[in-house]
């Protein structure tokens, strides 16, 4: 199963839930993704879950890659890993697929697929957005803001 999630703010630090089945279903893998801007480090929480029960499995090994692009060209490859936590980084805007593969050493894994868009930052389109408030305030009240 592919999960895909569009990621339209880059600076933006609200967490991202993202969900899915192994091939096989015999585990869930969430992933809760703290996106940060490109070039910075991005945060992913990884759990496994036992579909019947709901109860998190723990000390559970896997392969974690980044693919980019339609061709997946593999971007980060790190094998056997435990940690509950993956920190990486998105150096350029497009799509990305995130591969947990091997899990427990049994074969099965699970594809989530996110686009990364970069915007401007919020800063900027704030004081953008303030400028355009005061111009559009001067012509309708006939003050020229740029006399002095």
């Amino acid at each position: 199963m592919i999960v895909l999630v569009t990621l339209n703010s880059a600076g933006a630090q609200e967490q991202i839930q993202l969900e899915a089945n192994t091939d096989q279903g015999t585990f869930i893998v969430e992933m809760l993704w703290t996106p940060n801007d490109i070039g910075r480090d991005n945060a992913f929480l990884i759990r496994f879950i036992e579909p019947e029960t709901g109860a998190e499995m723990e000390d559970m090994k896997y392969d974690l890659l980044v693919l980019q692009g339609e061709n997946g060209v593999q971007k980060l490859r790190r094998v056997d890993q435990i940690a509950t936590q993956q920190v990486f980084r998105f150096d350029e805007p497009g799509a990305y697929t995130i591969k947990i593969d091997d899990i427990d050493g049994l074969g099965e894994g699970a594809a989530f697929s996110i686009n990364v868009i970069p915007e401007f930052p919020g800063g900027a389109l704030s004081v953008g957005a303030a400028i355009g408030a005061a111009i559009v305030a001067g012509r309708r009240y006939s003050y020229d803001l740029f006399r002095f």
